[in-house]
């Protein structure tokens, strides 16, 4: 993958979704929200706009530090186009493994819940990955986020089973087969 594809913001109807380079997870991780702001021009970064992803900035972090190639797989900010907004945040927890799976992750910010984002961002993120070389999807969410289960249940995944997360405890484990080149999910 070239460098241009590999910064290359994923489009949706309402949406861009930015990938954060190592260096702006680097200084997200660092504390210094300054150098994260001149990193990341395209969107307005506030106080608060990665503040619940601290965890999970951190592990990215790591992972980018071993592979920066990794990069348009992991965390994505997703701003509203048109503007410098970011409405959320979506990404893979990694690159697919041997097989072509890969789990996806989303959050939507607070105040932009119930607009259909959560399946906009991972309808975009899932279509981007089938085109580069994932093949299955997993998504593990808790049973009390009626949301995700809502979301992920519009896209067709189907429960497989269920594991304990080390911070979220109880999630039940879905699974989506991919189209592998249709992108109309």
């Amino acid at each position: 993958m070239s460098a241009i594809e590999r910064v290359t913001a994923i489009q949706t109807q309402r949406l861009e979704l930015h990938t954060l380079s190592p260096a702006a997870v680097a200084a997200f991780v660092q504390g210094d929200l300054e150098a994260m702001r001149a990193l990341t021009p395209e969107y307005e970064i506030t106080d608060h706009t990665f503040s619940e992803d601290d965890h999970v900035l951190r592990m990215r972090h790591e992972q980018l530090t071993d592979d920066p190639s990794s990069e348009p797989w992991l965390y994505r900010a997703a701003v509203l186009r048109g503007s410098s907004t970011v409405v959320g945040r979506a990404g893979f927890h990694s690159p697919p493994n041997a097989g072509g799976t890969v789990e996806i992750g989303f959050r939507v910010a607070s105040d932009h819940r119930r607009r259909g984002f959560a399946l906009e961002m991972a309808r975009g993120l899932l279509s981007w990955g089938d085109a580069h070389g994932a093949r299955r999807c997993l998504a593990s969410v808790r049973p009390d986020n009626k949301a995700s289960l809502a979301t992920i249940a519009r896209l067709g995944f189907v429960r497989i089973g269920e594991q304990i997360d080390e911070i979220d405890g109880l999630e039940w484990v879905h699974a989506l087969e991919l189209s592998h080149g249709d992108v109309s999910l």
